[in-house]
């Protein structure tokens, strides 16, 4: 009997003592699925220090960039898996920093743009870099203090803004997940003193001859109708020049809307010039001194309100 009594004493020791292991291989069990909740909630703060700027293509908005993407993660465990939506990655990414709450990459990416022509000559662009994290429930902060252009970052022919136009939106996929995606956008814009003179100075100079014709007399009708003419079709080869290097658009731009205002003004001082040599054909004498003083105040009327109509956006 006592030796039975020792057996049972043995036993209720032996579990005494398995079950607190158990427990806490319960609880190390348990781990993964705490750590997953934990990713799920997780808030990463992503910052971009932009290097590099080239290959910018205006017609289809594609350019490359090379930068570095860094996340900074509120607790661990710190797993970025990042994912670019406006683009593709040249290559794969070199991780330059590994800290438990700090993760830093070099990118190489080719990028699409947002692209607007319909203010050309004095158009800007919206050069975006959009990111997502494949995790669900990963939300993105822009660190726009981690966030820079540096001063070296070039493009020819453009101006580059010296900070990040930032914007953070939802994107709800067709499974019903929702992901955070954050862009980070470079403003692009041509300069404008260059634009103005490349583009409008030349046809100003070239509608200015245009109006030292107003002076001829109507006896010198057909010189002026001749310089009219030759005018007109300088015009339309300058238009074409100017144009030439913009892709195929739905819609026109400022400079078109400008030309097809100049294209009015001259052919409303054609007809006038045509009326004149019509009417000293005819001997009229009268009508040819009206239509000359007629065209004196109309032509330089009619230039006037065509333009600040095209520059208000009126048209």
């Amino acid at each position: 009997m006592n030796r039975i009594s020792l057996y049972l004493s043995c036993l209720f020791a032996i579990l005494a003592l398995a079950t607190p292991a158990r427990a806490e291989a319960d609880g190390d069990a348990k781990d993964p699925s705490h750590e997953a909740e934990a990713a799920a909630a997780q808030t990463m703060h992503v910052g971009i220090q932009l290097e590099k700027l080239n290959k910018f293509e205006v017609g289809p908005g594609t350019f490359s960039a090379e930068f570095f993407l860094s996340f900074r993660c509120d607790h661990e465990p710190c797993r970025p898996d990042f994912e670019i939506t406006n683009g593709k990655l040249a290559g794969k990414p070199d991780k330059v920093v590994d800290e438990k709450l700090l993760k830093e990459f070099r990118i190489k990416a080719e990028l699409e743009g947002l692209v607007d022509l319909s203010e050309f000559p004095f158009d800007k662009h919206l050069l975006y870099i959009g990111l997502i994290d494949k995790n669900e429930g990963v939300n993105y902060l822009v660190d726009e203090k981690r966030s820079t252009i540096e001063d070296s970052v070039k493009l020819a022919g453009w101006t580059i803004a010296p900070q990040f136009t930032v914007h953070t939106e939802k994107q709800k996929l067709e499974d019903g997940r929702e992901l955070t995606e954050a862009q980070l956008g470079i403003s692009l814009s041509r300069p404008r003193a260059s634009a103005f003179f490349k583009s409008l100075v030349p046809v100003f100079f070239m509608v200015f001859v245009a109006g030292f014709t107003l002076l001829l007399k109507p006896k010198s009708a057909t010189g002026r109708l001749t310089t009219a003419t030759a005018g007109l079709m300088s015009v339309v080869m300058f238009h074409l020049s100017a144009t030439s290097s913009l892709p195929p658009m739905g819609y026109l731009t400022l400079l078109d809307k400008f030309m097809l205002a100049t294209y009015v003004v001259y052919l409303v001082n054609i007809a006038f010039s045509v009326a004149m040599v019509r009417f000293e054909e005819k001997k009229k004498e009268t009508w040819s001194e009206l239509m000359y003083l007629a065209a004196a105040g109309a032509v330089p009327g009619i230039a006037l309100v065509a333009w600040v109509a095209v520059f208000m956006r009126l048209v």
